[in-house]
């Protein structure tokens, strides 16, 4: 039994190399001017193409890590709510899901409280001044 398991492990290797050489072969093939199209069509959408001050970098990224946190938070609550309707009026499972949308809504309250912070942060000091004279404030 164990040389069988070699022999396929060995098959899947030699399998694997035929269908990755082609993929790694070809993509020495992309033009640079499609992946110079790719990344305008990325900074285009992002809002940072060009001269952009790090400031503005910061509060988008930030904004993207709080929006994936509330993402988080939104699987949590949808995941113990179902836990909880296909419990069976188990106490045990009921106990957990109530305590995942308590955890789930605690730190939904702590997402929006540091998207405030950053917001206040990036709006009303000094340093984020894009130069205008004009204040920048997170997320656009």
């Amino acid at each position: 039994m164990k040389k069988f398991k070699k022999l396929q492990t060995f098959i899947y290797l030699v399998i694997g190399q035929f269908l990755v050489a082609p993929v790694v072969f070809g993509a020495g093939s992309i033009k640079t001017t499609d992946l110079d199209k790719q990344d305008a069509a990325l900074m285009g959408a992002t809002n940072l193409g060009g001269n952009t001050d790090l400031a503005t970098i910061i509060s988008t990224l930030i904004s993207v890590i709080l929006g994936f946190l509330g993402i988080i938070f939104l699987v949590l609550t949808i995941s113990a709510g179902f836990k909880w309707m296909t419990s069976q009026g188990n106490e045990e499972e009921i106990k957990k899901a109530k305590g995942t949308v308590k955890n789930s809504i605690i730190g939904l309250v702590i997402v929006i409280a540091a998207y405030a912070i950053t917001y206040s942060v990036f709006k009303y000091l000094p340093f984020s001044s894009n130069g205008s004279g004009t204040t920048g404030s997170i997320a656009g």
